[in-house]
């Protein structure tokens, strides 16, 4: 133990986290930008009348239509402070703050890399990553800085390994190794692809492009770690984030692990790199590191980063994809393609009186089809529901139940949840959710 923590101690240049701010400031302004050209700012957060909360942040509340442009002028500026190291402090929390809020918005936007983006915008926002080539070390040279201890950019290599460590543990199941799904309905819809899209009509290579992505995120990390592989395996990453990236719709995921994986290169090498750039390192300006509170934090948040993705085995029963109980925030990535078909019943105990809601009256399509393969949306548009048909209808206590229809990579379609619970009655919790219907294998 002494001689793990004296090389985490141990003081390194302080050239990687340089490195990762400036290809992060590089990726979060891409990601502004691209977010706004395929029209995020109006589908996720203008057009939608009801938003679906996280549970425990149903407190969140929308700032409206010129607050949500206003915090994507905040995250574009923010990205130009975090790059050139410009009110650093304030850039990187700003962004923090509203790519978080806009993540937590509305479930429904829920994606594994916007996670990941604000885990390592908290990271950079904890530790000093403006105390070199910054402008903000041009305005006020004392606070210049050029080591680091070494767990500093320990933290970003831990957080990278656990993704994919999760990532590949998740990929073994059966439907992954054996049957390549999802990857075989993805890969039959991209045959069109340049060169290589004819062998996609093959199960051959559905197959072995499964394997391959779980050996992948099983592996890449050890390659990395090892200074005579390590070149050769960030080709790889490279390799294969950009094919995953341009063959299959995932956002700034391969751009976000492209840019993370760079942590592993060794402190002397990135600093050759800035210097080659026009960073000077000036040695007799180093100061030593100082001992913090930090490192606790750090290992605080690797423990709940290890007992999120294993939750669902303590916590629920039932198959995970199916249930999607304990799915979020566990790296659970490109694990499924499922299609839903939700229908709501509203029914007044009082009288004869029902409904068959139209969900696209409360929902935008993005919504509906989020909301129709998940159970706590299914749950919680029931509440919505019958909170305005209550007020509509001058109902008292309606009943809603739903009869949704789920496929799930490529198999025929089962019941989710069952029809005969009326979902205004249940609470929205954390526990097992006993209306799930189980899922029947074929």
């Amino acid at each position: 133990m002494q001689t793990i923590k004296h090389k985490l101690q141990r003081p390194i240049s302080i050239a990687p986290l340089i490195v990762y701010r400036l290809l992060f400031g590089l990726m979060v302004g891409y990601g502004c930008l691209w977010s706004i050209s395929k029209g995020d700012i109006e589908i996720r957060y203008l057009e939608p009348s009801f938003f679906f909360k996280y549970y425990g942040f149903e407190w969140l509340s929308f700032v409206g239509a010129e607050g949500i442009y206003i915090l994507y002028a905040i995250w574009f500026i923010s990205a130009f402070g975090i790059f050139f190291g410009a009110f650093y402090r304030i850039s990187i929390w700003s962004f923090f703050f509203v790519f978080t809020y806009l993540h937590l918005l509305d479930a429904t936007n829920y994606i594994n890399h916007y996670y990941a983006i604000s885990i390592f915008a908290f990271f950079l926002a904890c530790l000093p990553a403006q105390a070199t080539c910054s402008i903000d070390v041009w305005r006020k040279p004392s606070i210049e800085q050029l080591q680091i201890s070494s767990w500093e950019i320990a933290v970003f290599k831990g957080q990278v390994a656990l993704i994919y460590l999760f990532a590949a543990i998740a990929k073994m199941n059966l439907d992954w190794m054996l049957g390549a799904m999802p990857l075989k309905i993805w890969l039959l819809q991209s045959q069109d692809f340049p060169v290589i899209g004819s062998l996609f009509q093959y199960h051959t290579t559905h197959v072995l492009v499964s394997w391959a992505g779980l050996l992948f995120d099983l592996t890449i990390v050890v390659w990395l770690s090892f200074a005579k592989t390590r070149k050769w395996a960030y080709l790889v990453v490279i390799l294969f984030h950009t094919m995953t990236g341009l063959l299959f719709n995932i956002g700034l995921f391969p751009i976000l692990m492209i840019f993370s994986t760079v942590v592993f290169f060794d402190a002397e090498q990135q600093q050759k790199v800035l210097e080659k750039l026009g960073g000077k390192w000036h040695q007799t300006r180093t100061k030593e590191v100082p001992s913090s509170y930090l490192p606790y934090f750090f290992m605080a948040h690797f423990i709940v980063q290890v007992s999120l993705p294993l939750r669902h085995h303590f916590l629920y029963n039932g198959n995970v994809l199916w249930t999607e109980e304990g799915a979020r925030f566990s790296w659970r990535v490109m694990l499924l393609e499922k299609e839903g078909m939700a229908t709501f019943y509203v029914e007044d105990p009082n009288s004869e009186r029902h409904w068959v809601v139209s969900n696209l009256e409360f929902l935008t399509p993005f919504q509906e089809k989020r909301m129709s393969i998940r159970p706590d949306h299914i749950l919680e548009f029931s509440h919505h529901i019958a909170a305005i048909y209550a007020r509509r209808y001058d109902i008292e206590n309606p009943i809603v139940r739903a009869e949704v229809y789920v496929a799930m990579n490529g198999r025929v379609s089962q019941l989710l949840i069952d029809p005969k619970v009326n979902l205004a009655e249940v609470s929205r919790s954390l526990k097992q959710k006993d209306w799930i219907l189980p899922y029947l294998e074929e």
